[in-house]
């Protein structure tokens, strides 16, 4: 009896610390945002954050903005968690479609955006490739919600690194079709010191077996 009561307990625990997780498997997956209240593991002091300014010709104009990315390391266990916000300028020619997130490379794609953050647009689906890229899509699959003038919310993926770098980069699109923006470099995680020592005794190890075969 108290191995049951002992899994249930485990069980409900760990559908308590993952409900407000949103792990993404290749393919699209909706969006539904969540808040610090909800996850405090979201909660810490902001670490990085730098705006970025964008402009590119689609609608037969200029499609211009703004893309704000942040990392904030949390206060409950230290790990990393990584934000993006899109702002389209009020005199853009037209809506933006997605953020492309692309050389993000973790284990485990949990992501979601923040309705407690700044921002009026929500990305309502989250597009993973068996690459490591993920688009934020505005507006689902017709896309158009993030129009001149409008901000996005804060788009983010949950991590447990503990180290950053600027490794990853992201671009813009819009509807109309071949309309894509520059690539530009972001903030994302990097291997930890020890993983870098542990991948190069690997190697070596590698490197030695192969001369005595020889």
């Amino acid at each position: 009896m108290k191995r049951v009561t002992l899994a249930l307990a485990l069980a409900a625990l760990a559908m308590g610390s993952s409900a407000y997780a949103v792990v993404l498997p290749v393919g699209d997956t909706p969006l539904s945002g969540t808040t610090v209240a909800a996850n405090p593991q979201l909660a810490g002091p902001i670490i990085a954050d730098d705006t970025v300014p964008f402009s590119f010709a689609a609608y037969g104009g200029t499609v211009s903005g703004s893309v704000q990315s942040r990392v904030v390391r949390s206060s409950v266990d230290g790990t990393l968690d990584f934000y993006w916000r899109v702002i389209n300028d009020a005199n853009s020619a037209g809506a933006i479609t997605s953020l492309r997130i692309g050389n993000f490379f973790v284990p485990v794609y949990d992501a979601d955006y923040r309705i407690d953050g700044s921002g009026d647009v929500a990305p309502d689906v989250a597009r993973r490739f068996a690459t490591p890229n993920v688009n934020f899509l505005f507006g689902g699959a017709s896309g158009g919600t993030l129009g001149p003038g409008a901000s996005s919310k804060f788009m983010f993926f949950d991590t447990d690194a503990t180290n950053y770098g600027r490794v990853a980069s992201y671009d813009l699109t819009t509807l109309e079709n071949g309309s894509i923006s520059s690539t530009f470099s972001t903030f994302a995680p990097v291997p930890e010191p020890g993983t870098f020592a542990l991948l190069a005794g690997g190697m070596g190890f590698l490197a030695l077996a192969k001369c005595r075969r020889g």
